[in-house]
């Protein structure tokens, strides 16, 4: 498995992960998410939905090479968006997707 799929299934583990485009913008709501994640075959609109409610909330978001399958796999949940709420994974995160060369868009 790649390193940013393995560090999701340990952040879903430890209750640091929301998933699905709902709890994600909930969790931006209430300030729990460091960063947010969407899968490379997302639709587009949802894509533009997550970048625009990042934004409101001054969070990161990070457009993966991962499709919702492979997100799915490393959380167990189905899903293309997913909300990281602690800190230290949201950095590991980053410094992954960022070594493994992934489309990133952080945006703050």
């Amino acid at each position: 498995m790649k390193q940013p799929l393995s560090v999701m299934g340990l952040a879903r583990r430890a209750g640091q992960l929301r998933w699905g485009y709902e709890t994600a913008v909930d969790a931006m709501r209430c300030g729990e998410c460091r960063l947010a994640l969407t899968a490379c075959d997302l639709s587009d609109k949802t894509k533009k939905n997550v970048r625009f409610e990042a934004e409101r909330y001054g969070v990161p978001v990070a457009e993966t090479d991962f499709t919702m399958e492979e997100i799915s796999a490393a959380i167990g949940k189905k899903t293309g968006v997913v909300a990281v709420c602690g800190e230290g994974f949201a950095e590991k995160l980053k410094q992954e997707l960022g070594a493994a060369g992934e489309r990133e868009e952080l945006r703050i």
